[in-house]
């Protein structure tokens, strides 16, 4: 689980640091500048995102030197590749996309993955649960296709503007069985409103076999660390 580092811990530091601090600059520019994009309004905003696109290109330049073919195909390796991409995919898109593409800044907060533990627990588990999601996302697509196809059978003459199309259908059964409640689109037949309540009740099922399946896999990677951490000190107290 632990990850060997290319650069020294204080490097790895000012890099997180850096990584914040870009993403708290594109917060304050959305939020108060009010620009569309960064070529519009104060020229601070635009300095300090290519300051912070230069010292995270030449990271991921550095690394991809020390580490070799490996980085760019490693996790990290895309990981880094995405929270430059914004910067210079910005060279080649039309002015109308600018705004969309600064938003994709916020993605940077995923290198933090490299100095956070506990989100490579749970990466990690969520990988060794691949299997098991694949399977129970199969079951929700089945069961939301169903779910949306019998919701719009009972409903769409009581109320065709709202139920009248598969997608609309959709929308509703997939805000009733993640327990959200919109609100604006609810069954009125007694049928329906039956209905409703085996949807609502089977997606608080899907949640609990959603979060069994994770935090198991979650507590199997703590668990396996934890005997790795004991071993380790074990063979260095046998070595002292």
């Amino acid at each position: 689980m632990k990850e060997q580092s290319t650069f020294s811990k204080p490097v790895e530091l000012f890099i997180a640091l850096i990584v914040i601090v870009s993403v708290i600059a594109y917060i304050l520019e959305v939020e108060f500048a009010g620009s569309e994009h960064s070529l519009e309004g104060h020229p601070i905003w635009l300095w300090i995102e290519r300051i912070v696109a230069i010292i995270l290109t030449g990271e991921y330049l550095l690394r991809w030197k020390y580490e070799g073919r490996r980085y760019p195909r490693s996790l990290l390796g895309g990981i880094d590749l995405i929270a430059i991409l914004p910067f210079w995919i910005g060279f080649i898109t039309p002015i109308s996309w600018l705004g969309l593409v600064r938003s994709m800044r916020i993605l940077r907060l995923l290198k933090l993955y490299r100095q956070s533990h506990a989100m490579r627990i749970f990466v990690q588990a969520l990988l060794g649960s691949r299997h098991y999601l694949s399977g129970m996302l199969l079951i929700v697509f089945i069961f939301v296709l169903f779910s949306a196809v019998g919701i719009r059978e009972i409903e769409r003459d009581v109320q065709p503007e709202k139920f009248g199309t598969l997608f609309d259908s959709v929308w509703w059964t997939i805000v009733t069985l993640m327990s959200v409640g919109y609100g604006d689109a609810v069954p009125i037949s007694k049928v329906g409103k039956f209905f409703a309540q085996f949807v609502m009740v089977a997606g608080v099922g899907l949640t609990a076999a959603f979060i069994g399946i994770v935090g198991s896999n979650v507590y199997a990677q703590v668990q396996k660390l934890d005997q790795r951490d004991k071993e380790e000190g074990t063979k260095r107290n046998r070595e002292d």
